[in-house]
């Protein structure tokens, strides 16, 4: 299939957690935060989920290292969002991606700020091959992936990811909300391969993974 090169950046404590069950989500360090600004400047479009854009309300932009500002893109099944949110700031710059029965009134409300809107079918979560394919033929060639741990899910077991980055911070909660959070993982479903450690800030480490399977290729 025709789709972009797909990384997933991330940063969790040592029990591979990315928040604690209050969502609390404050892992990185310093050069942690230039590494995932560094991410951002060398990819076309960063791509969040509903409730990271309404929990944490980033602005997705480039602001530690030299670059451009990617486009946003927000995943949102039922358009849950508002165009108050940071990731609007520059709604010519921002993607909804979302299903076909969404409220017509709600996606007029995003459209006639300039917000692009891709609609995909909804079956068990949205068609995300679909998705990644209408922004590749939009222009976006390389994907950042800056989700919560179910669009990490749906994106790795779906084969539409080819690298992740993450960063392992020195924390522990014991419970939260995972790295993968879709039900259990009790069996081997996904393999990776080391392309490059990175000691940050003494304490952090960041492990950039290749996925060996499941993976779909670029065509």
């Amino acid at each position: 299939m025709i789709r972009p090169y797909v990384t997933i950046f991330s940063t969790m404590t040592v029990d591979g957690k990315i928040a604690n069950s209050n969502k609390y989500s404050k892992l990185s360090c310093n050069e942690d935060f230039k590494l995932q600004h560094y991410l951002r400047s060398i990819n076309d479009a960063v791509m969040i989920g509903a409730n990271t854009a309404i929990v944490d309300n980033p602005s997705l932009t480039v602001r530690l290292v030299e670059g451009s500002s990617p486009y946003r893109i927000v995943v949102d099944s039922k358009l849950i969002i508002t165009p108050s949110l940071k990731i609007f700031s520059d709604p010519k710059r921002s993607i909804i991606i979302t299903s076909n029965d969404s409220d017509p009134k709600k996606l007029k409300e995003f459209e006639i700020t300039g917000v692009k809107i891709i609609k995909v079918e909804r079956n068990k979560g949205l068609d995300m091959e679909t998705a990644l394919r209408k922004l590749y033929e939009f222009g976006i060639k390389k994907l950042m992936v800056e989700g919560g741990g179910h669009l990490n899910y749906s994106l790795l077991f779906k084969g539409l990811v080819d690298e992740i980055w993450i960063t392992i911070s020195p924390y522990a909660f014991g419970g939260g909300i995972s790295f993968l959070e879709k039900g259990e993982l009790d069996e081997i479903k996904a393999e990776f391969y080391i392309k490059e450690i990175k000691q940050l800030c003494h304490n952090w480490v960041n492990i950039r993974y290749g996925v060996l399977y499941p993976k779909k290729s670029i065509v």
